[in-house]
């Protein structure tokens, strides 16, 4: 299907065992830096990828509403502090800190 409409493809394969950083990103230290590296929703977002979930009906509880508010709102907050959202929706941000 990605190939047909000439875009990438991110997958992941959801079991039992996936957890919150499965679906984020990743803490390594490398060279003394603390390095995060992003999963395959991440970089779907960011990219405009196709995010292909496999075995959804295995995820536990806590891992549902993490997908649902990245596919439904479009919307998540990052282990290394930033936050994805929606484009065009800054000016939504701007209006509740005022």
């Amino acid at each position: 299907f990605g190939a047909l409409h000439g875009r990438a493809v991110e997958y992941v394969g959801i079991t039992r065992d996936t957890v919150e950083s499965d679906l984020k990103q990743r803490r390594e230290i490398q060279d003394g830096n603390l390095i995060f590296h992003n999963a395959p929703p991440v970089r779907a977002a960011l990219s405009g990828s196709i995010l292909l979930l496999e075995g959804i009906e295995k995820a536990e509880r806590n891992v549902l509403p993490i997908l649902n508010n990245l596919l439904e709102n479009r919307e998540m907050s990052l282990e290394d502090g930033s936050f994805l959202m929606a484009p065009g929706r800054e000016h939504e941000i701007g209006e509740a800190a005022a």
